[in-house]
């Protein structure tokens, strides 16, 4: 490492500098510690000061209390409430330009009679014309710099009862400068903020304001201090010194001879003649241990070096492996895929990119803790890396997705190898290792062919992106290879235009289209209420769920879109859209129906409970995750007056453990459970599932009824109610009106 060079005489320099440093140092820290101390004493001088002043005031208003009592006793008092007519000279003549009675104590003062009446007005007094004789006040105004105390007492009456009252005023400086007790205040600098008449004591302490007398003592004592930190300098520097030019002069020589043991090491390295060893004056045992410290490191330095080549390895180990899984990460996978370019240039081969993502992985994460998600994504990595072909790496890209690079493989190839992946992950016991009770499944995506070592990676990325997004929607295998035909499906999620319009209805509402499917009773074909259906406005065109939701999933605005629909529902409530004697029902995710604030947010719905029937409709997949949250927000929900139906039933994983450990209502079976009912098996299985809920007072709803063939079979089941096209298709609901309403066909 490059640095300043400087001989053994500077570096002497340096440390008796250093010494005089670290005297100042510690100088200075004494003198802040001796600071501290006076502040600390100057501190319990202040409490002392005020607690001497509190003592004086409460001193001051006991002989103002003391005066008053007094002057009560004063025989001319009684004989001007006698005859009030003589008062007010009484006043000009005794008080105003005599005023000996009532001086030092008192500036003025006034008389009333039993009603508490002032006696007279007297230009120039300032104290109250009336008062309540059943509250005889003692205050204390502010009077500038200075504090007036009014202080009040009954005048008794020889035959029993109040003659009348004295009051009195009194300046509160005077008072304290008359009785000459302050020892640690200045009184000069006595005075007082008070800014609004109070009967507290303590409001006057809190608003004096003085300085305390000045001490010679603190003077004295920070002499002394500087004196003994003077003479701790004086005898710390001269020694420092001294030893400064003791080695300078004589253990210097010694250090000489410490560069001429470095070159004798030089030569024997090239080979050259040794110089010979200067002459020493005096032998330091330091030294010649750093000499023979210099020989051992010359046969230690080759050892130390390949050990640092090795460590070396490690760290670039570590630098492109994930800590978590042990995967390659990003890193790691672009440094693979440069090489790749590479060698393809001279080698072309053909390649596929295989990217992985864990379904729910956020919501498993939530509800089972970081701990057993780590495990999860161990696990992943395991399952992955044992269903991968010899040679296949595995990188972890961030979160929850994996991705690997397949040579020289078709298309049946590439889906034998991710089909392995998904087994493998779909058979690994998650429930009996981790506690997880739902299956972990992988959603896969494969890019096409390729043995174009120019094709950039983010297209072959964004490729598989599009194929694994595919593979998430229902009814969609866990692997799928991409197609131009899937941009068409999957697009909208790289889409600035579609993400542009979603943003606005869920940040501002723009573009939020409502349709209203009636669901009816088969009984009497009344319309029982209406399912809400989301589109959204972009352009000419109306983007469905289908559209909408890989772009809200995608980047988790689930629970941001579920508050717009709410609110739009809300104005169409009250708009009067839904009509009177039917009801609303209104799909909730996972997200929102296990969140703390539902309950309040659902609060404004609940002006309309008594006309309206009001459904909250939650899939089995959103019951799955955080199960006790949502139970709970959903009991509190019913208690309310809302109703709660399951939708999509028997297209999740574990349907009848909901029925039994989730508070529902209504039960709507899964269009794909309806439409295969021409199936004897499967019309038995629905027949007696259908029974087994009605029985414990369900209702069931068959979902997806278009033809009148499938409605007489769910007739013939014991469906409560029917939703589909043949019993009313989705529509625009107009304020006051009811829609375009079918009838059931017999």
């Amino acid at each position: 490492m490059n640095g300043i060079t400087l001989s053994y005489r500077r570096y002497a320099l340096a440390l008796a500098g250093l010494v005089a440093l670290v005297y100042l140092a510690f100088g200075g820290l004494a003198y802040q510690q001796y600071g501290e101390a006076k502040r600390l004493l100057a501190e319990n001088e202040a409490a002392a000061a005020h607690a001497e002043l509190r003592t004086l005031l409460q001193r001051v208003r006991w002989d103002l209390a003391e005066g008053v009592q007094a002057l009560a006793g004063w025989e001319e008092l009684y004989q001007q409430l006698a005859r009030p007519a003589y008062f007010t000279y009484w006043y000009t003549h005794r008080i105003r330009e005599d005023g000996r009675e009532i001086a030092p104590r008192f500036r003025d003062l006034m008389l009333y009679d039993r009603q508490g009446k002032a006696l007279a007005q007297i230009d120039g007094s300032r104290l109250p014309r009336r008062l309540d004789p059943a509250r005889l006040p003692q205050r204390f105004l502010p009077a500038g710099q200075d504090v007036v105390v009014e202080l009040f007492h009954e005048l008794p009456s020889r035959h029993g009862g109040p003659s009348g009252f004295v009051g009195v005023r009194a300046s509160l400086l005077n008072n304290i400068a008359r009785l000459h007790a302050l020892a640690r205040i200045d009184p000069e600098s006595l005075h007082f903020a008070l800014a609004q008449p109070t009967d507290s004591l303590e409001k006057v302490l809190e608003a004096a304001r003085y300085r305390l007398r000045e001490s010679g003592s603190f003077q004295v004592v920070d002499t002394l201090v500087l004196k003994l930190i003077l003479l701790l300098g004086l005898s710390v520097l001269l020694p420092t010194l001294l030893l400064v030019a003791f080695f300078t002069r004589v253990v210097g020589r010694s250090v000489q001879h410490m560069p001429a043991v470095v070159e004798r090491l030089r030569a024997a390295d090239d080979g050259r003649s040794r110089p010979p060893e200067p002459q020493r004056l005096l032998r330091v045992s330091e030294l010649e241990d750093a000499e023979q410290s210099l020989l051992d490191y010359h046969r230690e330095l080759s050892r130390a070096n390949r050990a640092l080549d090795e460590k070396n390895r490690e760290l670039w180990d570590l630098a492109h492996r994930d800590a978590l899984t042990g995967a390659g990460n990003r890193r790691a996978f672009e440094n693979f895929w440069q090489t790749l370019r590479s060698l393809s240039e001279r080698d072309r081969r053909s390649l596929r990119l295989m990217l992985c993502d864990v379904n729910h992985f956020k919501a498993i994460n939530d509800t089972y803790g970081h701990d057993v998600g780590d495990g999860v994504l161990r696990a992943i990595v395991e399952c992955l890396q044992k269903a991968m072909r010899r040679g296949e790496q595995l990188f972890r890209l961030g979160g929850d997705e994996f991705v690997s690079v397949l040579l020289d493989c078709d298309d049946g190839q590439a889906l034998a190898v991710a089909g392995r992946c998904a087994r493998e992950v779909a058979a690994w016991p998650f429930r009996e290792r981790l506690g997880i009770q739902e299956p972990v499944r992988l959603s896969i995506g494969l890019s096409p062919a390729t043995d174009d070592p120019k094709i950039p990676l983010n297209r072959l990325l964004r490729q598989a992106d599009v194929a694994m997004y595919h593979s998430k929607r229902p009814a969609s295998g866990a692997v799928t290879i991409y197609r131009e035909s899937l941009e068409s499906a999957t697009g909208t999620i790289f889409s600035s235009s579609v993400n542009e319009a979603v943003y606005r209805a869920i940040e501002r509402g723009e573009g939020l289209h409502m349709l209203y499917q009636p669901v009816r009773t088969l009984a009497d074909d009344r319309v029982a209420y209406h399912e809400a259906l989301l589109r959204i406005r972009h352009g000419d065109e109306l983007l469905t769920p289908a559209e909408i939701m890989p772009v809200v999933e995608s980047r988790r605005l689930e629970r941001e879109l579920d508050q717009a629909v709410l609110d739009e529902l809300l104005r169409g409530l009250y708009a009067g859209v839904i009509p009177a004697g039917t009801g609303l029902s209104m799909n909730l995710s996972a997200g929102s129906i296990s969140d703390e604030g539902l309950v309040a947010r659902m609060d404004a719905f609940r002006p309309f409970l008594p006309n309206l029937k009001l459904v909250l409709e939650v899939t089995e997949t959103t019951l799955i995750t955080r199960m006790e949250e949502a139970r709970n927000n959903i009991l509190r929900l019913r208690n309310l007056g809302f109703q709660v139906a399951l939708d999509d039933f028997g297209s999740g994983y574990s349907s009848l453990r909901y029925l039994t450990g989730m508070p529902v209502d209504i039960v709507k079976f899964d269009i794909s459970l309806i439409r295969a009912l021409d199936q004897d098996a499967q019309f038995r299985l629905v027949g007696h599932l259908v029974g087994y809920i009605r029985d414990n007072g369900l209702d069931t709803v068959a979902e997806g009824v278009e033809d009148e063939a499938t409605l007489a079979r769910v007739r013939r089941m014991g469906f409560t109610q029917v939703q589909g096209f043949l019993v009313g298709r989705p529509q625009v609901l107009r304020p006051g009106g009811a829609g375009a309403l079918s009838v059931i066909p017999g």
